[in-house]
């Protein structure tokens, strides 16, 4: 039988040869190369820094790949996740539907946290997590246990033991999108961009309309990696014909995407009876091969070069640092005057540490400026829609308009949303890419005092902070503004899980505001000559009330989103580049005292120190060897 985790021809980081000159390393994986790293950094004292390759290797071991599942409700988006996984995860029967965005991610033991709004004032009610037993989950993300979400939630997350999960792949089960006119599609295309890939699933009963075309057109522009999946495969005899007219509506449209017919009935029989040929004609294999291929392998990758490139860099720092150590044991002649530099490079690394220096200065004005141009450029476009919607609304003769409008508002909106996120997350990126070259002359300035000299380059600090542009990221405009948050850390900013990235009260009014969601009912049946033109400009008025009430809900969540998010990157960009210098400071701090130390010592322990030297300069050698190959 096939095993349900991801293949293992899958493009991933395997393991390295070591490079010629490094016999003292053995042929490894990526991560298990940067452990024995961080393992020499502890030998050597420099605690901090194996911390550092620690976590580089952590987020190597387990990147997080968000790929979402979306589609119509009753297209077998949850029977897919679950036939995907091997076990029944998320609630699916007859008459559940998906009514609350379900996050499945790896865990040793099964368990469901969901969170969701207390109270009832609105969009400022406070957001509550609880634990509840997977059995349970049914009852807060399917229709018939929470139906129209009216137990306000945001989302439910579940851990699940799969092989599939373990690898860091997270999966996003979201709510039918009622023929694409909900706001389920505009806040699902919202947080697009922020995810590694999406699976759009249809069954074999009809080929697709034209709304889904439209979608499927939009979302490969705002998302790297868009897969098809026709299910039902089993339960209609002409499917591949069905195929055949999608394939069909895609060359129209101008969308080239990956098609897979499948069938979870039969990957879960497949499963059960551990029958192989039965497994391959559900056709799953092809399916999570792609998403293998095409989702998971690049984001391991961009995690590889993340991850080796910052582990250089801390490699980097320390081996200038015995090496320039190693010269003043050489030459006792110049330890005073090179312990004399190196204090004063330290002296001046303390100053750029502190408040007043310019590059934390330059952060503050910087992300100030974002905070007012991005709250701005927010405000001017809910003020376009506002009127664009006044106008439109005056244009309204019948009920069924409505509907098209409606879909129209939350597409606009979400845009507008998108957009907002994707600005912060440029100017993050700006602001950085700022102060790595305000550093770079501060460097220029130490360099000439100091007797490290060209062994020593304090740019490779930022290396591993430097911008990603060749990692895969969304099309388009989005191309190069949100690449790095992919697979971050391992964490999933898409939905708030360690931090407010994306807007998810925002997404939850986009998909679920009553106010919005109920002004069709004015409208219903309204003709000219089925009613009095006074009531129609009532009902107009009634809805205009209503659309700004709308655009003031989401104006006020994505206030408060921006502002924590503006504080949240000044935060991170602060303490990033703290830490670096704090972690120089560290390193001519050592070298400092150690050539003090050797200056004073007797010719016996100068050569015994000087040994230990040539030792650790060439493991460390060996590994930045091994390293600078996996990362060519």
């Amino acid at each position: 039988m096939t095993d349900t985790s991801v293949p293992q021809n899958a493009p991933s980081a395997s393991p390295q040869q070591p490079a010629p000159g490094t016999a003292g390393v053995a042929p490894m994986t990526p991560d298990a190369l940067i452990l024995e790293t961080a393992k020499l950094l502890q030998r050597l004292g420099r605690a901090d820094l194996a911390q550092r390759a620690s976590i580089a290797a952590a987020r190597l071991r387990r990147p997080s790949t968000v790929v979402c599942v979306v589609g119509e409700f009753k297209q077998g988006k949850s029977s897919l996740v679950n036939a995907m996984l091997g076990q029944t995860v998320c609630p699916v029967d007859d008459d559940l539907a998906t009514s609350a965005i379900t996050l499945v991610r790896y865990g040793d033991q099964p368990g469901a946290i969901v969170h969701h709004k207390a109270g009832s004032n609105g969009a400022s009610d406070p957001t509550v997590t609880e634990a509840i037993p997977v059995a349970d989950v049914h009852e807060w993300v399917s229709e018939t246990g929470n139906p129209g979400n009216h137990k306000r939630v945001e989302r439910v997350e579940i851990v699940f033991p799969s092989q599939l999960l373990k690898q860091g792949l997270v999966i996003v089960d979201t709510p039918g999108m009622g023929g694409l006119g909900a706001g389920h599609a505009a806040a699902t295309l919202s947080f697009l961009p922020f995810a590694d890939g999406l699976i759009f699933v249809s069954d074999a009963s009809a080929e697709l309309s034209a709304p889904e075309v439209e979608f499927l057109r939009h979302a490969s522009d705002l998302c790297p990696t868009v897969l098809f999946a026709q299910t039902k495969i089993d339960l209609y005899a002409n499917w591949q014909r069905i195929m055949d007219l999608n394939r069909g509506h895609f060359d129209k449209a101008g969308v080239s995407l990956p098609m897979v017919a499948v069938s979870s009935a039969l990957r879960t029989e497949a499963l059960r009876l551990k029958d192989r040929s039965l497994n391959e004609m559900s056709r799953l294999p092809d399916l999570v091969k792609h998403l293998s291929d095409d989702v998971v392998g690049p984001a391991k990758a961009t995690a590889t070069r993340r991850s080796v490139a910052d582990t250089l860099a801390i490699v980097g720092q320390v081996l200038a640092g015995l090496q320039a150590e190693q010269a003043i044991l050489a030459d006792p002649a110049t330890a005073a005057a090179a312990v004399e530099a190196l204090q004063a490079a330290k002296a001046r690394l303390e100053f750029l540490r502190g408040p007043g220096a310019k590059w934390n200065v330059l952060v503050g004005d910087r992300i100030a400026d974002l905070s007012n141009n991005v709250n701005y450029q927010f405000r001017s476009g809910t003020r376009t829609i506002s009127r664009m919607m006044d106008e439109r609304i005056e244009l309204l003769t019948k009920g069924s308009e409505w509907d098209e409008l409606a879909r129209y508002i939350q597409t606009v909106v979400a845009d507008e949303v998108t957009q907002a996120f994707v600005a912060l997350e440029q100017g993050r990126n700006d602001t950085r890419a700022e102060v790595v070259e305000m550093l770079r002359e501060e460097h220029l300035d130490l360099a000439d005092s100091s007797p490290i000299g060209n062994s020593f380059d304090v740019t490779e600090m930022w290396q591993g902070k430097a911008l990603d542009q060749d990692s895969s990221g969304g099309k388009k405009a989005f191309s190069t503004s949100v690449t790095t948050i992919r697979g971050a850390q391992g964490g999933i900013y898409m939905f708030g899980m360690l931090g407010s990235f994306l807007p998810t009260a925002a997404g939850v009014l986009l998909a679920s505001n009553p106010v919005l969601l109920g002004i069709g009912l004015l409208f219903g049946g309204m003709g000219l000559s089925d009613d009095k033109k006074r009531k129609i400009t009532a009902r107009r008025q009634a809805a205009r009330s209503q659309v700004r009430q709308f655009l003031d809900d989401v104006q006020f969540e994505m206030g408060n989103q921006i502002g924590n998010l503006v504080r949240e990157i000044q935060r991170d960009l602060r303490d990033e580049f703290t830490e670096r210098i704090t972690e120089l400071v560290r390193t001519y701090t050592d070298t400092a005292t150690r050539a003090q130390a050797d200056a004073q010592s007797s010719g016996q322990d100068r050569q015994k120190r000087g040994a230990e030297l040539a030792a650790s300069i060439t493991a460390l050698a060996n590994f930045q060897a091994a390293l600078s190959k996996v990362a060519s």
